[in-house]
C-alpha cells in the first residue's frame, strides 16, 4: 500500500526552543496543509452548529450569555474529530507535555489578576460603574457561569496556540506563519464594530496582542497551561466581573460606563487594555529567564 504523501519525518528545527520544540512534535508526522485548514473547518463548524443549535434559545442578558460560552463546546469536539480523524493523534497533545498542569495555570491566573486589578482601578476613573447583576443573582449565576468561562477560554487556547500554532511550526519555519498569524486570526475573529464602533479596530488590535503575547509563553514554556491560566482569569474578570457595555455584559456585577457614551467611548478602555497588555509582556520578557530557569530545559 503506497505511504501518505502528507505523512512525513520532519528534521530537527533549530527554530524553536527546546521545550517548543516537544511541543510541536505530535504534529509534525502529518503536517499537510489541507489537513490543518480541514480540521480547522470542522472546529469552527462545531462551533457554528452549537451556536445555531442553542441561541435561539437565548434569551436577553445573564442566559444569552451563557448559552454562547456553552456554545465553545462545540468547538471542543469539533477539534477533537480533527486531531484524531485527520492527524492520528491524542488530544491532549495539543496541550503539550505533560497535559494541563496546575502550577503554571495557577501563577498564569494569578498575573492576570494582577493585572486586572491594575487595569480596574484605572478603568473605574475611565468609566464610573454601575450595578449590573444584583448581588444575589449574580452569586447563582456565578456559579453556572464559571465552568463555561473556563470552557470558552481553554477552546480558544487550545484552537489558536495548540491545534494551529503546532500544526503551522510543524510545517513552516518562518515565525510570521507559525507565531504571527494565529494571533492575527485570533484578533480578526473578535471584529466587532456593534459593540465597539469606531473603536473596533483596537480593539482588534489589542485581541491580537494578547495572542502574541499567550503564544510567547506557550512557545517559551512548550505547555498551555499558562496562557490558559491567563486566558481563563482575564475573561472571568471582564465578562463576570466588570464589563465594558457589550453583548456580552449580561453577567457582570458592574458595568462600566464611557463617559461620551455609546459604544465608540469604550475607545479610552480598550486603549488601556492595549497599553497593560504590552506592559505585562515587558515583565513577562524581563522574568521569563528567571522563571524558567529552575526547570533547566524541561516543560513547565
Amino acid at each position: 500500500m503506497p505511504a501518505d504523501p502528507s505523512i512525513r519525518t520532519t528534521r530537527p528545527t533549530t527554530h524553536l526552543t527546546s521545550r517548543f520544540a516537544a511541543f510541536v512534535a505530535p504534529a509534525r508526522p502529518r503536517p499537510a496543509l489541507w489537513r490543518l485548514v480541514t480540521g480547522t473547518g470542522f472546529a469552527l463548524a462545531g462551533w457554528f452548529g452549537a451556536a445555531l443549535v442553542v441561541m435561539p434559545r437565548a434569551g436577553d442578558g445573564a442566559s444569552g450569555v451563557l448559552l454562547f460560552l456553552a456554545s465553545f463546546g462545540g468547538l471542543v469536539l469539533g477539534l477533537s474529530v480533527a486531531v484524531r480523524l485527520l492527524h492520528r493523534r491524542s488530544f491532549a497533545s495539543l496541550v503539550g507535555p505533560g497535559g494541563l498542569r496546575l502550577r503554571p495555570l495557577a501563577i498564569g491566573a494569578g498575573a492576570a489578576l494582577g493585572v486586572a486589578a491594575v487595569s480596574g482601578t484605572v478603568a473605574v476613573a475611565i468609566a464610573p460603574p454601575v450595578q449590573g447583576q444584583p448581588v444575589a443573582a449574580w452569586l447563582r449565576t456565578a456559579l453556572v457561569a464559571l465552568p463555561l468561562i473556563a470552557l470558552q477560554s481553554t477552546a480558544e487556547e487550545l484552537l489558536f496556540r495548540g491545534y494551529l500554532l503546532q500544526g503551522l511550526a510543524a510545517r513552516f519555519r518562518s515565525r510570521l506563519v507559525w507565531f504571527v498569524l494565529p494571533a492575527v486570526i485570533f484578533g480578526a475573529l473578535h471584529w466587532n464594530p456593534a459593540d465597539y464602533g469606531a473603536a473596533a479596530p483596537l480593539a482588534v488590535a489589542s485581541i491580537t496582542l494578547s495572542g502574541l503575547l499567550f503564544a510567547d509563553i506557550t512557545v517559551r514554556t512548550g505547555n498551555l497551561s499558562a496562557a490558559i491560566g491567563i486566558h481563563i482569569a482575564t475573561n472571568v474578570v471582564a465578562i463576570l466581573v466588570v464589563s465594558p457595555p457589550s453583548t456580552l455584559d449580561g453577567l457582570a456585577l458592574f458595568i462600566l460606563v464611557p463617559g461620551s457614551g455609546g459604544a465608540g467611548g469604550t475607545g479610552p478602555l480598550i486603549a488601556l487594555d492595549l497599553a497593560l497588555t504590552l506592559a505585562a509582556w515587558g515583565v513577562w520578557i524581563a522574568l521569563r529567564r528567571r522563571i524558567l530557569a529552575p526547570q533547566s530545559g524541561a516543560s513547565m
